[in-house]
Formats: C-alpha cells, sequence, structure tokens
C-alpha cells in the first residue's frame, strides 16, 4: 500500500490599513512576506514501517518566511502582525504553526517567540515598531496521521500588517 499525504502551506500577503482619512496612500505600512514551505508525507514518514502511524510534528526551518515592514513614519509608529490562514483542501486534524525565530534588523520587535497555532480568525502574531527588514519566521504543522485520507492538502496563511498608532 502506497500511502501519501503532500501538505504545502503557501504564504501570500493581505494588507490591512487603519490610516486617519486626510492620509495619502504613500503614508500607510506596508509587509512583505516572503518563502513558502511545503512537505510530502509518505511511507518513510511512518515510525516503525508497515502497520505504523506517521511521525505527528513536522518543522520548517527556522528562517522559512521573512517579513519586512516598512513606510513606517520612524522608530515609535508601532503596528502589529496579525494572521490566519484560509483553508483550500485541508483537513481539520491538520494545525498549523507559526514562530517569529528574529528580530531582523532596524525598529523593534517583541511577542510571538513561542510556537502558535494559525486558525481562519485573524489572530495577533507579534507586533513592533519602525521599519524592520527580515524578521525570521518558523512553520510548524502537527496532526499528520494514517488516519488522514492520502490527498494533497493546502492552505494560505495570510500576514496582516495593522498600524496601532
Amino acid at each position: 500500500m502506497r500511502f501519501l499525504i503532500k501538505i504545502f502551506i503557501i504564504f501570500f500577503l493581505a494588507p490591512l490599513f487603519f490610516v486617519p482619512q486626510t492620509a495619502h496612500a504613500d503614508r500607510y505600512i506596508k509587509i512583505k512576506v516572503t518563502g513558502n514551505w511545503s512537505e510530502t508525507i509518505d511511507k518513510k514518514d511512518l515510525l516503525s514501517g508497515a502497520g505504523s502511524d506517521l511521525k505527528s510534528t513536522y518543522t520548517s526551518v527556522s528562517g522559512q518566511v521573512s517579513i519586512d515592514i516598512r513606510g513606517t513614519k520612524g522608530i515609535n509608529d508601532a503596528w502589529r502582525i496579525d494572521i490566519r490562514k484560509v483553508d483550500n483542501n485541508w483537513n481539520d486534524n491538520l494545525h498549523p504553526y507559526v514562530m517569529r525565530t528574529s528580530d531582523g534588523k532596524g525598529g523593534r520587535v517583541s511577542g510571538g517567540t513561542s510556537y502558535q497555532e494559525v486558525t481562519d480568525i485573524n489572530t495577533p502574531f507579534f507586533s513592533g515598531s519602525g521599519k524592520v527588514k527580515g524578521i525570521n519566521v518558523q512553520l510548524r504543522l502537527t496532526g499528520p496521521s494514517i488516519q488522514i485520507p492520502p490527498s494533497s492538502y493546502s492552505t494560505v496563511l495570510y500576514y496582516t500588517v495593522v498600524d496601532i498608532q
């Protein structure tokens, strides 16, 4: 029996701006997200060969995703990154997680340094202020099991920058 679950986690940008009505478009805080992750799970992931279950956790490399924040009004211009997922073909037993693994360069960044499950509701991930480049994020997937029907599963993670000042 050949068992294959193919899991793709793809990252897109979904900016959200809170801007006074008199502001111009060039004053928005902007976010740039780069990176994606896919994992092929097959018989080599069985814990003890035929008849056993799969490894239950898969983790990307530390800088699988990189986030840049620009367009701030200076070092004290505060912002927050929210995250959510939108499923394409997904199984409810699969759970994606994110964790910030670096502060990047410039500005200030705080929070997000432990794994947080990504749900279909916008949830605060981490916050900061000023322009920051190269904030690294690591991804984790839990829940794969031979009980999940073989298929190609995919979800999209949306990172949203919110101007909080």
